[in-house]
């Protein structure tokens, strides 16, 4: 994958490591979803699609949201034009309503979810769009126990005076009122272009604490946002200094319009789906961009030609993080030989306590990609182990654990 962002690895890696006369088989995913703001999609320019392909190649979400989707013809088009292109066929894309001004859509990779409903909520202005989907495990489907995951699209209303800011208190209430009068729970994502000026806006406070679920900033970086240099790193509109490509609004980047919440469960991971820290990014965003289109100078976060497709594309930036799928799926259990472990930053150890003394164990560490990059054999008999990792980069590792006794492998994260 191109995308070169913290823990960006896709697909399923499956470790295999024998034991006497069986197999365990260790799978770790990450998936990742992207929230973009498309400016009056296909309308305003249909040829946008290839621009819009490349940004898709370069990030491959496994799961899109966009707004302003005006037809089921763009819908459509999107879905064959920039998504399943160049090889690529696994996307699919939930039922297109035609709602009060212009309309959400998600595109999902099937390989790894499947939808199983999908509603429209009212407001004031824009339908906000709800969608339920599970985790494909492996020969787990919708009605079994699997990870289940609540998405929404929402575009609340544009604008700087008090009416504004009244109707986008309303509709952020609205949603709110529907998540909980339907007792919604557990992995919440909620996202889109909410065209908040600060978080002390009444419809933000709305939106995260009004009624019975709340929800979180991922980046903790509530505050006063616009035109706020401490907070470039996340602006993302407008991507042009003057009206651009297709419309839309200019004046630089300068703006949190594109924001992604969740629920405390993804953050916390209670139910198998946690947020990877560090993974939240407004794409193309260098932090460098204060007041200035994302193609100005050297854009440090992404090539030129993506910059250049970021321009083109939309006056926003999409908005994207990732998630870790907790817990071993599909796997034989094995006696739990480790009681607790850690990696200690501030001198690359990677300690590790035993639940007995065992001999003989052997430690090995992997990149996510599968290839080892540490072994250490015939550890002394002893309840701890500290093994020394100066050459690791920041990401995510596993380290298998084995000797007379089992078997077991963590995941550990280098900071």
């Amino acid at each position: 994958m191109k995308f070169n962002f913290y823990f960006s690895m896709k697909y399923f890696f499956l470790f295999v490591f024998g034991l006497n006369t069986f197999f365990a088989t260790c799978q770790l995913d990450t998936v990742s979803i992207m929230y973009y703001n498309l400016l009056d999609f296909p309308s305003s320019e249909s040829s946008r699609a290839d621009t819009m392909r490349k940004i898709m190649r370069y990030v491959e979400p496994d799961l899109l949201l966009v707004q302003e989707l005006e037809s089921l013809f763009g819908a459509n088009l999107l879905l064959s034009s920039s998504m399943n292109t160049d090889g690529v066929s696994h996307y699919a894309r939930a039922n297109y309503f035609n709602g009060p001004d212009t309309d959400n859509m998600l595109y999902y990779n099937s390989n790894k979810f499947g939808l199983i409903q999908q509603f429209q909520i009212s407001t004031s202005l824009r339908d906000i769009s709800e969608y339920h989907l599970y985790y494909k495990e492996p020969n787990m489907n919708a009605s079994t126990d699997t990870i289940y995951l609540w998405l929404y699209s929402c575009h609340l209303k544009a604008g700087s005076n008090e009416w504004d800011e009244d109707q986008r208190e309303d509709e952020a209430i609205s949603f709110k009122n529907y998540l909980h009068n339907m007792n919604r729970s557990g992995n919440i994502i909620v996202g889109g272009d909410f065209n908040f000026k600060r978080s002390s806006e009444p419809g933000c406070q709305a939106l995260l604490y009004h009624n019975s679920t709340i929800l979180y900033d991922p980046m903790n970086s509530l505050g006063n946002w616009i035109d706020n240099s401490f907070y470039s790193n996340l602006h993302t509109q407008s991507t042009r200094t003057s009206t651009g490509f297709g419309g839309g609004s200019g004046g630089g980047l300068d703006d949190r319009f594109d924001i992604i919440f969740t629920s405390n469960e993804v953050l916390q991971g209670v139910n198998k789906l946690k947020y990877l820290q560090g993974s939240y990014k407004a794409i193309g965003q260098d932090g460098n961009r204060l007041n200035s289109a994302v193609n100005t100078g050297t854009n440090t976060s992404v090539p030129q030609d993506i910059a250049n497709a970021l321009f083109y594309a939309s006056d926003h930036l999409p908005v994207y993080l990732e998630m870790v799928v907790e817990g071993v799926v599909g796997v034989q259990e094995m006696e739990q030989i480790v009681s607790s472990y850690y990696f200690d930053k501030s001198n690359s150890q990677l300690n590790i306590n035993f639940k007995s003394n065992y001999s003989n164990s052997q430690i090995e560490v992997y990149e996510i990609s599968g290839k080892r990059i540490f072994v250490n054999h015939n550890l002394n008999d002893s309840k701890q182990a500290q093994i020394t990792l100066p050459f690791l980069s920041s990401g995510m590792y596993l380290a298998k654990i084995s000797n007379s006794k089992g078997q077991t492998t963590i995941k550990f994260v280098v900071e």
